[in-house]
């Protein structure tokens, strides 16, 4: 994490630490001629110093292109506690209550004043031109946390070294007035320039060893042990969406759906230049020419990692690249008796030099009973058509694509037509829609995540990795 956190950032690795010892010897300076603790207060000035070259001058990309000032609401308290993100931002206040009791040695203050930095650092993240970070309320919990158990530490040991700690009353009401100005010049930033979304989550979380075994599992079944994996974590899913596991491997990075562990996209090469992070296929001694060369190097592949998902199932070649200059992708789907696209997916993109750079598979076993077809596709695109609220200035909207899909529906299969749209007006974006293939009717319940898209609409050589 530190790695890519501090990637390219030399200038700001060389000028961070000089402004934050710049800023510790004037606070040394400062109240050594007064005698007021001034190593405290050095280490204090430090802290601060850190907390916001961090937040406020690390460069963290490019800004929103409207400009709008966001502050994400996290519904989910508890998350932060089970994320690396919110660990480390824990870390980052502890020293500030800490060494802010040692220094000043009036528990009120140093309570608030955690409080508010850190709820002017998230205001400030979203509001300052050169920032471009945005405020999290996952974030402000953790600080605030961490500032606080820092003061508590610090008056545990004052008291258990017994030194003196100003009473609680003392300070008190210039706390409370001081307190309340700023809170009232946040709230009238929050009012004039932010805009709150609230989410179920935000953060990755930290990961135990049912997550890791199951990644461990996955990448060994897909590449032996080739590769090894360095990190796991959890991107929660959102809405009706799975869980994800991202896994990061010494070459290349992977997802896993979770908890099923049914969904495996690894991506090892995106580029047209290949290089020793593909995957070599044994008995491979010559680059493929084309298609027909690429689909034995897939199958040799599929036969030894995959030999369950190649059963009953048709392979399709597609070129990625306008002139297949990052390989092909072979991938094998499996259909019913009925023409009923099967949920089992294996795709496997082949690369310019006969390597395997990108992987997905969907183990799923094929759904038994599923109700019969009554539905033909012409009467499927004509009862999606007809389910549209065409918005204003959508002319000339038509199908353009259908499939007969295997879906899952509250925790039942069916069989389901699902209709892509396209207008001449390009700036119309219409969802698919989902017709129950049994009985005709429109299923509310569908939505984007669970559209299928064939592999020759993938660009740049990505695998796409969406779920029926």
């Amino acid at each position: 994490m530190f790695s890519a956190i501090f990637k390219d950032q030399v200038g700001f690795l060389i000028t961070a630490p000089l402004a934050i010892l710049v800023v510790a010897a004037a606070c040394f300076w400062l109240t050594h001629h007064v005698g007021r603790r001034p190593w405290a207060h050095a280490a204090l000035g430090a802290s601060v110093a850190a907390e916001l070259a961090l937040t406020l001058f690390l460069p963290s990309g490019a800004a929103t292109a409207d400009g709008t000032h966001t502050c994400v609401i996290n519904r989910n308290v508890a998350e932060p506690f089970a994320t690396e993100q919110g660990l480390l931002n824990l870390l980052l206040f502890l020293p500030i209550g800490f060494f802010g009791l040692m220094a000043l040695r009036s528990l009120l203050p140093i309570l608030a004043g955690s409080i508010l930095l850190s709820l002017a650092t998230e205001l400030l993240q979203t509001l300052l031109p050169w920032v471009h970070r945005g405020c999290d309320s996952s974030d402000l919990e953790m600080n605030s946390l961490g500032g606080i158990a820092g003061a508590l530490l610090a008056w545990a040991l004052l008291r258990f070294r017994r030194r003196p700690v100003a009473p609680l009353r003392r300070h008190a009401r210039a706390t409370a007035l001081t307190s309340a100005v700023l809170l009232g010049g946040a709230a009238i930033a929050w009012a004039l320039w932010i805009t709150p979304t609230a989410v179920d989550a935000t953060s990755l979380q930290l990961t135990g060893g049912k997550e890791q075994q199951a990644a461990q599992r996955a990448i060994q079944q897909a590449f032996g042990d080739r590769y090894t994996i360095n990190n796991v974590q959890l991107r929660p899913g959102v809405d009706d969406a799975p869980d994800t596991l991202l896994v990061a491997l010494d070459s290349g990075s992977a997802e896993l759906s979770w908890p099923d562990a049914s969904q495996l996209n690894v991506s090892l090469e995106s580029s047209s230049q290949t290089t020793s992070a593909s995957f070599p296929v044994p008995g491979v001694t010559h680059a493929p020419a084309g298609e027909k060369d690429a689909l034995p190097i897939a199958r040799r592949y599929a036969e030894e990692h995959y030999p369950i998902e190649l059963r009953d199932a048709e392979p399709q070649v597609y070129p990625v690249g306008e002139r297949a200059e990052l390989g092909w992708i072979v991938s094998w789907r499996r259909r019913d008796g009925n023409g009923v696209l099967m949920p089992m997916r294996l795709d496997v993109q082949i690369n310019t030099a006969g390597r395997v750079s990108q992987l997905l598979v969907r183990s799923a076993n094929d759904p038994r009973d599923l109700p019969p077809v009554k539905v033909d596709k012409a009467s499927a695109q004509r009862a999606a058509l007809d389910s549209l609220g065409l918005p204003k200035g959508a002319d000339h909207v038509r199908a353009s694509e259908s499939e007969l899909l295997a879906v899952q529906r509250g925790g039942k299969w069916r069989a389901q037509w699902m209709t892509a749209f396209e207008a001449d007006d390009k700036n119309v974006i219409l969802e698919p829609v989902y017709v129950d293939a049994n009985s005709g009717k429109v299923d509310p319940r569908a939505s984007r995540k669970q559209k299928i898209d064939p592999p020759d609409s993938v660009e740049d050589g990505a695998v796409e990795t969406t779920i029926n």
